[in-house]
């Protein structure tokens, strides 16, 4: 009898994103109480879409959080935490917290 073969799927996180992601958790302290909320909420709604896309879900639109992330940050009177052309190597999602 034979073992029926296992597929493994990859889910990569863009290594932009989940820099951000990162630098975002340690920052939350020193941002202002209404920007601290956004973050949560952008940080919030990362965390369930990846784990949406890992229940067999479509991958999330990355580009949308990019753009996101750059209206708060506008905002809040900050420069944008992502370039017009994020064009990033991805990161393993499980390297990260999202």
């Amino acid at each position: 009898m034979t073992t029926p073969a296992t597929t493994t799927t990859e889910y990569v996180l863009p290594a932009d994103i989940a820099d951000v992601y990162g630098m975002l958790g340690w920052m939350l302290s020193d941002l202002s109480d209404l920007m601290a909320e956004e973050v949560k909420e952008w940080r919030d709604e990362l965390r369930q879409v990846v784990r949406d896309w890992k229940a067999g879900g479509a991958e999330p639109g990355w580009q949308g959080f990019r753009d996101w992330m750059n209206e708060i940050c506008a905002d809040d009177g900050m420069p944008p935490l992502f370039g017009n052309d994020a064009t990033s190597e991805p990161a393993q999602a499980g390297e990260q917290d999202a």
